[in-house]
């Protein structure tokens, strides 16, 4: 009978298959890894399984993560966030956020919400949607790196127009293995989420609406089937892709919508969003086993 211990470490080998290709396409060793996951387990270990909200001490971390004492007090000490991965999100973020507006300010398109073109400075420019939606980056800066991830053109007489909603970098750009990061996080602290975090119980309809949010089941659904035949691959791509837009699309003005633009940037506040994404797994046809009957029913 498998233990929850057990159940979660072939949970985790699930999870780092994909983690682990990653790591070894860019040069990351299994001595690399193991040395970001020591600091993670003592990093996740003080910051959530205090008591009463405060951090845990030496002797309960060393007991969780199975590190003695001396070696977690040293990585604590030595222990500085890599912020690079949230300042990309945070980028990265901003650059669709100048899209999203690219498709939904009057301003700066029509009225079935397609992206006008724009010259680079003037009233209604790229420099003017820049200044509204894209914080504070030289407009040329950002021009430049939409145009380096495909999503904007140059048009003649020296404009330029969008050519998608959202910004995906390109595979090539550190920036696509940070946003990777960002992706796999989501996923993964939604599902830490639901099994630990979310309270399964009602709440009070009386609770201020921060805490039933806070506590509340995250959505999180799959769509599969696993008899589909080759040919119907690229349909289905095609399908999500047209359908996936379309929501997303819709989250997005919701989102737009609701949004505090004025907010402080000390003031509380969510990240929101919602992910999607295709997954496609080949499954080989098993081998005939040795002496078992065929179709017919006769052994070979």
């Amino acid at each position: 009978m498998s233990t929850p211990k057990d159940t979660a470490l072939s949970a985790c080998r699930q999870l780092m298959e994909p983690i682990i290709g990653i790591l070894l396409r860019n040069g990351v060793t299994h001595k690399d890894l193991a040395l970001i996951c020591k600091q993670l387990y003592v990093q996740v270990a003080t910051d959530e399984f205090g008591i009463r909200g405060r951090d845990t001490n030496l002797s309960r971390v060393a007991m969780l993560t199975g590190i003695d004492r001396k070696e977690v007090a040293r990585i604590k000490e030595s222990l500085q966030r890599n912020e690079q991965s949230e300042q990309s999100q945070q980028h990265q973020d901003r650059l669709t956020r100048l899209l999203s507006a690219w498709h939904q300010d009057s301003d700066f398109c029509t009225a079935d919400n397609q992206p006008l073109p724009l010259a680079i400075e003037g009233e209604q420019s790229f420099a003017l949607l820049v200044r509204r939606y894209g914080g504070d980056f030289p407009a040329s800066a950002l021009l430049k790196e939409l145009k380096l991830a495909g999503v904007v053109e140059t048009l003649e007489g020296n404009r330029v127009i969008a050519t998608k909603r959202y910004f995906v970098p390109a595979q090539s750009d550190p920036g696509a293995l940070l946003r990777a990061g960002s992706v796999l996080q989501d996923i993964g602290s939604t599902l830490h989420h639901n099994i630990y975090k979310a309270n399964t119980e009602k709440l009070s309809a009386r609770a201020p609406a921060p805490l039933r949010a806070q506590q509340a089941l995250r959505f999180e659904r799959r769509a599969s089937n696993t008899r589909m035949p080759l040919e119907t691959a690229a349909a289905f791509q095609q399908f999500v892709e047209q359908q996936g837009q379309s929501f997303l699309e819709l989250v997005d003005a919701w989102l737009s919508q609701h949004e505090q633009a004025d907010l402080a940037a000390d003031a509380p506040h969510w990240r929101l969003g919602v992910g999607a994404y295709l997954f496609s797994n080949l499954i080989a046809p098993e081998p005939p086993i040795e002496g078992a009957p065929n179709d017919e029913g006769e052994k070979p």
